[in-house]
């Protein structure tokens, strides 16, 4: 999926290119035809419009606006055709005369600009040049993803394969079975581990615990403590040191 992403998108960028370089070739060998064929015919410019294709890209956008003519003519064996052309020149306006020139047989590919014009010329190299920078990319990408970038991504995966991965740590298994010590207990734990709570608890008071503490206040205490405070106190004390 991550090979078909990176393949078919410029894949598909590219045909769309070429597609369009195609194209434009192609219109110019007819626009030659037609102006070698030596076929003129009276014409008549029955419509002028302009059409504007804006392009967005993110927060900018542009726009182009080109010229469509449609024009009228009669071919040498009296059928009336209509076609419609861009790029023709604005002085062109509806009710204009025009020459019309088209192959021999071919009245479909009639156009009405005049031999060797030069704006269609332009126009056609400027498109073949840019078309063609376009489809270099979309190969040249392509090429380096192949030549370069998988490779590099292979080699980089296989490397990760090769760092030896650490052995995680057994998980416990689960609480231990009572009546069977050693199941469910995790791998290197002791399986005879105690089932309940050890027993031989003294269940008494020691018989050799002392029995003789005194039950009174002691009677030696002292008794002869003054009853009342001195009755007479010091009546002057000492003035500041001079």
């Amino acid at each position: 999926m991550f090979d078909f992403f990176f393949l078919a998108l410029p894949g598909l960028m590219a045909a769309g290119g070429i597609a369009g370089m195609v194209w434009a070739i192609v219109r110019m060998r007819r626009l030659r035809a037609a102006w070698r064929s030596g076929i003129e015919v009276p014409g008549r410019c029955l419509r002028l419009y302009a059409r504007t294709v804006t392009r967005r890209r993110g927060a900018h956008s542009s726009s182009s606006t080109a010229l469509h003519h449609v024009y009228e003519f009669t071919t040498a064996e009296g059928e009336v055709r209509r076609f419609e052309e861009a790029g023709g020149s604005a002085t062109v306006v509806e009710g204009d005369a025009v020459v019309v020139r088209y192959p021999a047989g071919r009245p479909e590919r009639a156009t009405a600009l005049p031999p060797g014009d030069v704006r269609t010329r332009i126009g056609m190299v400027l498109l073949l040049g840019f078309l063609a920078v376009f489809v270099a990319a979309c190969v040249g990408f392509g090429a380096f993803y192949l030549g370069v970038f998988k490779p590099a991504k292979e080699k980089v995966t296989e490397r990760i394969e090769e760092i030896p991965r650490t052995t995680a740590p057994p998980r416990p298994a689960g609480p231990p079975d009572p009546a069977n010590p050693g199941k469910g207990a995790p791998e290197g734990f002791p399986a005879d581990m105690p089932t309940g709570p050890p027993d031989g608890f003294p269940t008494g008071v020691p018989s050799g615990f002392p029995t003789g503490f005194p039950t009174g206040v002691p009677s030696g205490f002292p008794s002869d403590f003054p009853s009342a405070f001195p009755s007479t106190f010091p009546s002057g004390f000492p003035g500041p040191a001079r």
